[in-house]
Order: C-alpha cells, then sequence, then structure tokens
C-alpha cells in the first residue's frame, strides 16, 4: 500500500490558496505599490503569489514518483496513463464545461466588463480546449496553461522511473540536476528569446506550452525528495540556494521558478522532520482544503469572469462598490464552485480521499474538535491525489 504523507494535502491546499489570492487581489496590490515607486516590492509580491505552481510541480514529482523509486515498483504503463487519465480529464471536462458556459453568457450578454474581453463561444473551440494542449494560447479559463505542463511531466513519468529505478540517490544528485536542468534551461531561454522566435520568449508569452522550458528543475526537485531521505541541512542549502536566484530573478527573471521550486523543495524536507509543523498541516481543514484544489484550480478563474459580469450589471464601471463586491465575494464564490465540481465529479476519481463525503468545511472542523478532544480515535487516512497548478508572470488579471 501506498504511504501517504498527511501534510504534503495540506500544503496543496495552500498553494491553491496562493493561486487564488494571486488572481484576486495581487494585480490590484501591485498596481498600488509600484505607484508609490515600490517596484521591487511588487515584483517580489506578485512572483511570490503566484508561486503556487512551482509547489505543485514538486509535489507532483514527490507524490507519483515514491511509490516506484523506494520499492522499486514496476511501472505498468497502460495502467499508470489510465489511472492519470481518469484523475485528470474528467474532472477538466466539467470545469471546461462550466467554463465555456461562462463565456457564452458573458458575451451573448455583454456588459461593458464583456465588452472589452476577445472571447469567442463555439462548439469547436470547446473541442480543441477538451485535450488540455493548446496550440494557440486560447482560453476559455486563463489559469488552465500550466496544466498541459503537468500532464507533460506526468507523460515523462515512467521514463523517469526507467531511468533512475537503479539509481543511489545521494546529495550530490540533487545539486547535479539542478545545475545541469538550469543551465539547459537559461541558454535555450536565451538563445530562443534573442533569435525572435515566435515558440518562446521570456519577456512575454507566446505560447503557453513552451512555459515547459521554465519549470523542469521544480519537477527534478520533487523526484530526488521522492528518491532520497534529505536531512535539515540539505533543506537549508535548498533554502538559501533558491533565495539567491529569487534575488537574481530582478535582473533576469526566469530564475524565479527554479528558485522558489528550491525553496519549496526544502520546505517540503523540513516537514518531514518538524513534527509540530508537520502537524499543522495534517490538520483535517488543510486536508479538506487540499483534496478540493485540483477542483479549485480548475474553476476559480471562469468563477472571477462570472462574478466581475454580474456585478457589472449593476455598476457603471471599476467603482467601490464594484470592487467590494468582486472582491468581497470571490474567495467564497470560488471555494463554494469548486466544491460542487468536487463533490459531483472529482471525488468518483480520486482515490484514497478522507474528506469525501464532507461538502461543507465545518464538518471537518467539527471532526477536528473531537481529535483534540480525544472523542474520536487517532487519524487515518489513504492516497494523496496529484496536484494541478498557476498563471506565470505575462499572464495578468486584473477583474
Amino acid at each position: 500500500m501506498k504511504q501517504r504523507f498527511h501534510f504534503l494535502d495540506g500544503l496543496r491546499g495552500i498553494a491553491a490558496l496562493m493561486i487564488v489570492v494571486h488572481h484576486c487581489f495581487t494585480a490590484n496590490i501591485v498596481s498600488v505599490l509600484e505607484k508609490m515607486g515600490l517596484k521591487p516590492l511588487a515584483f517580489f509580491i506578485s512572483n511570490f503569489t503566484q508561486s503556487g505552481v512551482e509547489m505543485f510541480f514538486v509535489l507532483s514529482g514527490v507524490v507519483l514518483l515514491r511509490p516506484y523509486l523506494r520499492s522499486g515498483r514496476k511501472i505498468d504503463l497502460r495502467d499508470f496513463y489510465f489511472r492519470r487519465f481518469k484523475r485528470i480529464y474528467p474532472t477538466y471536462w466539467g470545469a471546461l464545461l462550466f467554463g465555456a458556459g461562462v463565456i457564452w453568457l458573458m458575451m451573448s450578454f455583454p456588459t461593458w466588463y464583456s465588452k472589452s474581453m476577445l472571447f469567442e463561444f463555439s462548439a469547436k473551440e470547446i473541442f480543441d480546449e477538451a485535450a488540455i494542449f493548446n496550440f494557440d494560447n486560447h482560453y476559455y479559463n486563463l489559469a488552465w496553461w500550466s496544466l498541459q505542463l503537468e500532464v507533460l511531466f506526468y507523460a515523462l513519468a515512467p521514463a523517469i522511473v526507467l531511468l533512475l529505478a537503479k539509481t543511489q540517490f545521494k546529495r550530490r544528485t540533487a545539486w547535479a540536476w539542478t545545475v545541469t536542468l538550469l543551465t539547459s534551461a537559461t541558454v535555450l531561454q536565451v538563445y530562443l528569446t534573442s533569435t525572435g522566435s515566435s515558440i518562446y520568449s521570456y519577456n512575454e508569452v507566446i505560447l503557453t506550452l513552451f512555459k515547459f522550458i521554465d519549470y523542469p528543475v521544480c519537477f527534478a526537485l520533487g523526484v530526488y525528495i521522492a528518491g532520497y531521505d534529505s536531512d535539515k541541512n540539505q533543506a537549508t542549502a535548498f533554502i538559501v540556494a533558491g533565495c539567491a536566484l529569487l534575488l537574481a530573478s530582478y535582473f533576469y527573471l526566469p530564475f524565479v521558478h527554479p528558485g522558489y521550486g528550491l525553496c519549496y523543495a526544502g520546505f517540503i524536507i523540513f516537514l518531514f522532520h518538524d513534527g509540530r509543523l508537520k502537524r499543522l498541516f495534517e490538520r483535517p481543514l488543510f486536508i479538506w482544503l487540499g483534496e478540493r484544489s485540483y477542483s479549485l484550480f480548475l474553476t476559480h478563474f471562469s468563477v472571477l469572469y462570472l462574478l466581475n459580469f454580474i456585478v457589472s450589471n449593476i455598476t457603471p464601471g471599476r467603482n467601490l462598490v464594484y470592487g467590494a463586491l468582486t472582491r468581497g465575494l470571490a474567495f467564497p464564490a470560488c471555494l463554494f464552485v469548486a466544491m460542487l465540481l468536487f463533490h459531483f465529479v472529482e471525488r468518483r476519481y480520486a482515490k484514497g480521499l478522507q474528506t469525501a463525503n464532507a461538502f461543507w468545511p465545518w464538518q471537518v472542523l467539527r471532526t477536528e474538535t473531537a481529535e483534540e478532544t480525544e472523542v474520536l480515535p487517532p487519524r487515518w487516512y489513504g492516497t494523496t491525489p496529484e496536484p494541478a497548478s498557476r498563471p506565470t508572470f505575462s499572464l495578468k488579471y486584473r477583474g
């Protein structure tokens, strides 16, 4: 049986919250800070709130490959890809139908808000987006760009297992991977950007599928943690190196991705060693949120579109009322739609869920209270579903 690490579920929930916060509030905060002349602070806040995607990529490597790299278990390609397909696509298709419905509504009954948007509703576009992989940068939901990168990592996982199944993981392995992948990515980024390629540019998003170039360090660090037990010294070294890259990213932006990958890899290693911190992320409410993080990621941007559209029917523009209603209702609306998608679709395809029957968050809060007063026996738990993803630096959102 697959060993479950409850705190990784809790961490997924935090990553999902960071993404929602980024899309709800960060653009406005950054705008204010830039007007105050605090551009460095605005830069780092913007990239921090959207760094949930780096955390998800690291977690994917840990959760997906640990059973194979630790036990030497052979990977059955047909079974592996079929399980990944069931885990990802049905829930995504539910979110796609919801997102397409939102676009249809906005385009059919335009307001000052939707008239400024360049969406086109069609059956063909729904069909094109159903495969997840996107070759024209058209999305009914802007957040979906990174899901295709997650699927690419999943597709490569069996090959990684075959290559590393007999590898003796050592501390220098992680540094060798990091330096090699970081150097290769930087050379490729500079080359493609400087040649004016229409494929990739780190200055702006050309085709989001090729943003894959920016993230291999994150997944590779997750693979390393999956195959090797590191100590706190290694965790500290990762975080220090990550912070150095984050500072350097102010001058060369793509360093932000491996920088956060290293920081989150170090933090995850610390969680394996720090009992108090681990128990914090193991609390039932964090587990509840983490198990709904995929649905939350898939639907939150469409919910923001819908909420902004509804409020724009009663306000003449982006005034105080519009800001208060759209921002004040954003998080509860995003969470509620995610709860619906999880309840009616996602939980049918995810194994080992611990809060599948708890529709409302206060249902697990009651469980947590009972556990703390020793009314219930110690916690149980099963297996961890895989994570999802975030918009990058060039995909800014202002409601």
